[in-house]
Parts: C-alpha cells; sequence; structure tokens
C-alpha cells in the first residue's frame, strides 16, 4: 500500500511539474519538491550584493511555508506577477530549509531564540539563471 501511495504521489508530482505554466510574460509558480522523509519548513529570501550572516538566519519576520514529506508545493509570484519580475533588481533568491518540528516548538518564541534553537538544514542561493536551469523546481534534499 506504501508503494502504491507513493507511486500515485511520484506521478501526480510528475504531471505538476510538467504542467508548470510558463507563458509568454514569464513563470508564475516556483515549485518546492520534499523528498527527505521529514517535514520541513522553508523561507525565500531576495538578496542583492553581498550576503551577511545575518542573511543566513532566519527572518523571524518574514512567512515560513511547510511541506510534508513526499509533496510539493507551489508558490505563486506576487499577484498579476512572474517570477522573473519578482527577482529583477536581486542577484540571488535565498531559500533556507528548517527544521519544522522545531520550529513548531519555538514559533511564538523570541527571535533570537528560534535563531538558536531551529536548525537550518540546507541553504540554497539561486541565481535567476539557475532557478531557470531547474524548471523553477527546488528539490530537498539537493540532487547531485
Amino acid at each position: 500500500m506504501k508503494k502504491l501511495k507513493k507511486t500515485i504521489l511520484l506521478i501526480t508530482t510528475s504531471i505538476l511539474l510538467c504542467a508548470c505554466p510558463k507563458d509568454e510574460n514569464g513563470t508564475r509558480y516556483l515549485t518546492f519538491v520534499n523528498k527527505s522523509e521529514k517535514r520541513i519548513d522553508f523561507q525565500l529570501h531576495f538578496l542583492n550584493g553581498y550576503i551577511t550572516y545575518e542573511d543566513t538566519q532566519i527572518q523571524c519576520e518574514k512567512l515560513v511555508f511547510g511541506v510534508y514529506s513526499d509533496t510539493l508545493r507551489r508558490l505563486s509570484a506576487g499577484t498579476h506577477s512572474y517570477w522573473e519580475n519578482e527577482m529583477k533588481g536581486y542577484l540571488h533568491l535565498q531559500i533556507l530549509v528548517i527544521d519544522a518540528i522545531y520550529y513548531d516548538k519555538y514559533v511564538s518564541a523570541p527571535c533570537d531564540t528560534i535563531r538558536k534553537y531551529v536548525p537550518v538544514l540546507h541553504r540554497y542561493q539561486l541565481t535567476l539563471e539557475d532557478l531557470q536551469r531547474m524548471n523553477w523546481t527546488v528539490v530537498y534534499p539537493p540532487e547531485e
């Protein structure tokens, strides 16, 4: 039964990834796929220029998105916008992948406590060209 569930999930994921709408103006969705065995959360940061230590930490005032094991999450660009437009003026889109269990535990704590106890599992630093090459699909854990 578990194999059947995974097979259906992989087929559904494949169909969704192949059907990512891209029109003449750009890409509307960024897809994040969690192929790990646990639920993770992630956070997006647009960065321009020199990256500081502060840039590589969880930004407590920004949204955090959750993704269950073996599922995906599609993020829409801004209303009536495209990801290419969202990236204008920025060199990188940084994605911090964090442990969802720890984040749930400390979500109401002060920011310094969250940064201390919620581990960043992986940090992606992607350019517009990287995202286009990846067909606007980011996979965790990273595929070699």
